[in-house]
């Protein structure tokens, strides 16, 4: 709209001096006429010319406007459909998720009540590399059943239809602590907290990212030393910004990146359980409430995860 503007004014000054000039010269060859005469002649001259300089322009701009909005229409043609699209292929992904855990459970089911069977009739037949295969075996089965939960709840975090309430977050943090009182007491983790303040969010899966950051905290301890956590906040404009700070074996520089992907692991089962979606659940619930999820850790040194929630 500018360019359009200083355009127009650059035009009318340019035709405003040429026609002074040329009509300057005109007059001087063929004579000046009374002074009257002369001024509306040149003043008239000046509005017809000016006038089909403008029309000109006017013309040029309302093709190109035109064609700029042919395009328009039809990238919004485009889009609608690509949304369309993309809204069908979520919900078939959607019931695709829903039937698949479903349906792969029962197999998972049969397949450790069969070896608990065998384990319980067949026990006296066995040796203990028999008995430890059955006991990888059945471990295995309830990994891959959890791990089928996990993503069946993910895929239901896709949805925005979660109903907003008021609630205090300092209580949500307490409700978490008394919930997994027995492993918080058995590492004797300490969780330290001010008065956090009252949101309007999920509360259910407000609760969920927090509990998911603390036990987060609880498990990657060091070694013989007592985990310490603390949890804190800030007003940050139209966001409420929390943050679950801890003392633990911390994550290396070029690992931050990826822990917030989809079954991303940075260690083995043996040294720590897990299915590897706890942190791209957060990230996707988080981002349902129009907020982001960070972390800043130095390895040996611990970490802190930091969440924003629209207010």
């Amino acid at each position: 709209m500018k360019r359009t503007s200083t355009q127009i004014i650059l035009i009318y000054l340019f035709v405003g001096i040429l026609w002074i000039l040329v009509s300057d010269w005109i007059f001087t060859i063929v004579g000046y006429p009374e002074n009257p005469v002369y001024q509306t002649i040149k003043g008239c001259g000046f509005i017809v010319i000016s006038g089909i300089g403008f029309l000109h322009m006017l013309r040029k701009y309302e093709d190109r406007n035109r064609r700029y909005l042919k395009k328009l229409k039809a990238l919004n043609r485009r889009l609608e459909e690509h949304a369309a699209e993309l809204t069908a292929s979520n919900s078939e992904l959607e019931q695709f998720a829903y039937i698949a855990s479903h349906d792969l459970q029962e197999p998972l089911r049969m397949v450790t009540g069969f070896l608990g069977q065998i384990e319980k009739k067949y026990a006296q037949n066995l040796d203990d590399k028999g008995k430890e295969y059955i006991h990888f075996a059945v471990d295995g089965a309830a990994r891959m059943r959890h791990m089928i939960m996990d993503l069946l709840q993910y895929s239901r975090l896709g949805k925005r239809d979660f109903s907003h309430e008021s609630f205090d977050v300092s209580e949500l943090v307490h409700e978490i602590i008394t919930l997994n009182k027995p492993l918080i007491d058995e590492t004797k983790a300490v969780i330290e907290f001010a008065d956090l303040p009252t949101i309007s969010a999920g509360r259910t899966l407000i609760a969920q990212v927090f509990q998911n950051l603390i036990l987060n905290a609880v498990k990657y301890r060091k070694p013989d030393v007592t985990p310490r956590i603390a949890i804190g906040y800030r007003e940050s404009g139209e966001f409420w910004e929390f943050w679950v700070s801890d003392n633990g074996i911390g994550i290396k520089e070029d690992q931050i990146d990826h822990i917030f992907t989809l079954f991303r692991r940075l260690h083995s089962r043996d040294e720590y359980s897990g299915s590897g979606i706890g942190l791209a659940i957060c990230k996707k619930i988080v981002e349902n409430h129009s907020g982001r999820i960070w972390a800043l850790s130095k390895e040996g040194e611990g970490s802190t995860f930091y969440f924003s929630i629209k207010k």
